[in-house]
């Protein structure tokens, strides 16, 4: 009934700015083809109007990351933010025929993409809310790479 889980190649792709927060960027993709981001420019303009305003707050760093899933039945992009200190904002935006869309009830991240969820919620443990001075930029510097 299932199809046996394979891990996907896991790809850090850089620190991008959307709406005044910087995202580490990730891609996630499914077979052995090449990772084509170009399919994922028409997710950033719904993400940017899913972000809050001002990014920054005293509740609020400004940080968060993307993953771009290109996956076996569709492209998945994942938008999560950290805000309220410790919680973690979730928007999922999925392509169809039609272009980019915000997923329906039915859709959502997924195994792979929580892999990605896990490492960053340790990063921002060990850098955010540790306490440090350079929280945020050590948090920036930190990232994923290998198979979700």
């Amino acid at each position: 009934m299932f199809e046996p889980y394979q891990p996907r190649r896991l790809t850090f792709l850089g620190v991008e700015s959307i709406a005044d927060f910087r995202v580490k960027v990730y891609s996630i993709q499914f077979g052995n083809g090449p990772f084509d981001r170009e399919r994922f420019a028409g997710a950033w303009k719904l993400a940017a109007s899913a972000l809050p305003s001002p990014a920054a707050t005293a509740v609020r760093p400004g940080v968060g990351f993307a993953i771009l899933h290109q996956g076996r039945t569709g492209d998945y992009f994942v938008l999560c933010y950290w805000d309220n200190e410790n919680e973690l904002p979730t928007r999922v935006f999925v392509r169809d025929s039609n272009g980019w869309r915000p997923a329906s009830d039915a859709e959502s991240f997924c195994v792979w993409d929580l892999h990605v969820m896990w490492g960053e919620r340790e990063r921002y443990i060990a850098t955010v809310l540790s306490g440090r001075n350079d929280g945020v930029p050590s948090y920036l510097a930190e990232f994923m790479e290998g198979f979700a």
